[in-house]
């Protein structure tokens, strides 16, 4: 196992243990995938979510042109299974970020069914998702996701 991977691993555990203790939050695991593949030809991870409140946001990656992001097995703590609404934003420094925002229902009908955003001809920069709404609401509800896939290569 490589080091950069366990200190990963390691932060990553410390970040939810401090965050929970300020009164909760959402954790998503960022332990599988190839995150430490490069960037440049492409990027591709995967991961879940667990009670992910509306406003989480998943790590950053790089891209330039295209981003499907897929969710698996979805349900929700506090509420129906019903919708997610995923906002793929991009940082820019000094500047709001722009989002382009997506509603996944299908992933909520059976732990196997997937739904999927994929967004074109997006502008080079780093990306991340935010889960923006919950059921419809801004609040008050927990998203888990048994399967994330990020995946910024149109190849396949």
């Amino acid at each position: 196992m490589s080091t950069h991977l366990t200190k990963a691993r390691v932060a990553a555990v410390t970040g939810v243990m401090a965050a929970s203790l300020l009164g909760g939050a959402p954790m998503a695991s960022a332990a599988e995938g190839a995150a430490d593949a490069p960037q440049l030809a492409g990027t591709y991870w995967t991961s879940k979510m667990v009670d992910a409140l509306t406003g989480f946001e998943s790590r950053r990656w790089k891209d330039g042109s295209y981003s499907e992001i897929r969710f698996k097995g979805c349900s929700v703590s506090g509420g129906p299974d019903n919708s997610t609404v995923v906002d793929l934003q991009r940082v820019r420094s000094a500047w709001p970020d722009t989002h382009d925002k997506k509603t996944y229902k299908a992933c909520f009908k059976s732990s196997t069914s997937t739904s999927k955003g994929e967004w074109h001809g997006l502008a080079k920069g780093t990306y991340y998702f935010r889960i923006d709404k919950i059921n419809g609401a801004s609040g008050g509800l927990a998203l888990t996701v048994r399967k994330v896939v990020v995946d910024s290569t149109k190849a396949d």
